[in-house]
């Protein structure tokens, strides 16, 4: 049985994944992220272990809640071609999980790996750096299962608890790469500008071409945009007493609290106005979620801000077209 990760858990699984990644030994971090590559890929490996083990350590802790997930994965699909800033991230060294995974183990109704339920990230040399992260158990059954057209049997009982042994935090790094600044992403760049006109079939085209882990770049950036706007409330999230205990042992230094992300609800408006005629509406109809460009005169520029899928018109008044209300619902 797969484990759940809570927010509470996020520091514990930071210590730990810092105190690991730090260790030289044979049964550290560093050597098994080295083990199967020539030696200067091997190099490279042990060397980025490291890094990441002080990066982990300046991280801040981010736990997003399954609704803004789902937010996130949704308007991931219609994510404008966009050029990332600094300023758009929540800090500048972080360690996130979602509460859901962002990515699918199944494409083509193949199973191709494990679902992507977290991210590290860095900023340097003018760039965002990041490594995906998945549940360790997920990671671990798809390991022992074998492959019988490349002539792989399944592992054994022995060597399943071998890899456990091997990868003892809950999470395993799956994949790294980079986002710039300044700069829109390769697999974005085919989007336009404005994806309000798209139709759903269309939206789904663009982004389910790409890899998971670009849908799970795309869950990111949505991720961080969405915790720069007012709909997002965040709330600090203290470890339990045992992982407190053990952070105690590992690094006091590490025992801090974890940012949990939110949506915030809004309330219903009693009445809303008819646009350009001064007359309250009535009735209710459904807005589809969509990305709208809004002007930072301190920028000098546009930055995409989601709007939810959401009722709008005043309490009470007739849906205009009931059919959308259950597209909606069953989302």
């Amino acid at each position: 049985m797969t484990q759940t990760v809570t927010a509470r858990m996020l520091p514990d699984i930071r210590a730990e994944l810092v105190h690991w990644l730090a260790d030289t030994g044979p049964t550290g971090g560093q050597v098994r992220w080295s083990q199967g590559f020539d030696p200067t890929t091997a190099a490279r490996e042990r060397r980025a272990a490291a890094d990441w083990a002080t990066g982990l350590r300046a991280a801040e802790l981010f736990y997003v809640a399954k609704d803004m997930t789902r937010m996130a994965v949704s308007a991931g699909m219609a994510l404008p071609s966009y050029r990332l800033h600094p300023e758009d991230l929540p800090a500048t060294h972080g360690l996130l999980l979602w509460e859901e995974p962002v990515t699918d183990a199944y494409e083509g109704g193949e199973f191709t790996g494990c679902p992507i339920i977290g991210v590290s990230w860095a900023v340097q040399d003018g760039r965002v750096h990041f490594r995906t992260w998945c549940l360790r158990e997920d990671w671990v059954s798809f390991m022992a299962k074998g492959d019988r057209r490349a002539g792989l049997a399944d592992l054994t009982g022995a060597e399943v608890k071998a890899l456990r042994l091997a990868y003892p935090q809950p999470i395993v790094c799956m994949s790294g790469g980079y986002l710039p600044f300044g700069k829109v992403p390769g697999w974005l760049s085919a989007m336009p500008e404005d994806t309000s006109g798209m139709t759903v079939a269309e939206l789904e085209d663009h982004s389910k071409s790409a890899g998971r882990q670009q849908q799970a770049e795309r869950a990111l950036i949505v991720s961080w945009l969405l915790m720069g706007q007012t709909l997002v409330r965040e709330v600090e999230t203290a470890p339990s007493k045992a992982s407190a205990k053990n952070l105690r042992r590992l690094d006091p230094s590490l025992l801090t609290s974890v940012r949990y992300v939110q949506l915030r609800h809004a309330g219903t408006m009693s009445q809303e106005r008819g646009q350009g005629t001064g007359r309250p509406h009535q009735y209710r109809w459904i807005v589809r979620g969509h990305w709208r460009n809004h002007w930072y005169p301190s920028r000098k520029a546009h930055r995409p801000i989601w709007i939810d899928s959401h009722m709008k018109g005043p309490d009470g008044a007739p849906i205009l077209d009931p059919d959308k209300l259950v597209n909606v619902l069953r989302r």
